[in-house]
């Protein structure tokens, strides 16, 4: 019998997550980098709207935020 191994992307992340992908920057740096791309007109993916803040902070599409990145040059296209 042979073992197949399925990878499969999450498809939904909370924002200690996303810290984490950023390069491990607070929950602060975040905040304040969140900002700062909104006022630059390239704002951060959203919120997942009717999803509660779990432990770990809000929730976000994983594939929002890996779009993201690829736009602002954090990831490169082959990646994820």
């Amino acid at each position: 019998m042979n073992i197949a191994e399925v990878k499969v992307s999450p498809i939904l992340v909370n924002r200690e997550a996303v810290q984490e992908m950023l390069g491990g920057i607070s929950r602060s740096t975040f905040y304040n980098k969140r900002k700062e791309w909104k006022q630059k007109n390239t704002p951060f993916p959203e919120e997942v709207p009717g999803m509660p803040p779990v432990k770990g902070g809000s929730i976000y599409r994983y594939d929002e935020v890996i779009k993201f990145c690829r736009q602002m040059g954090f990831i490169a296209s082959e990646q994820h």
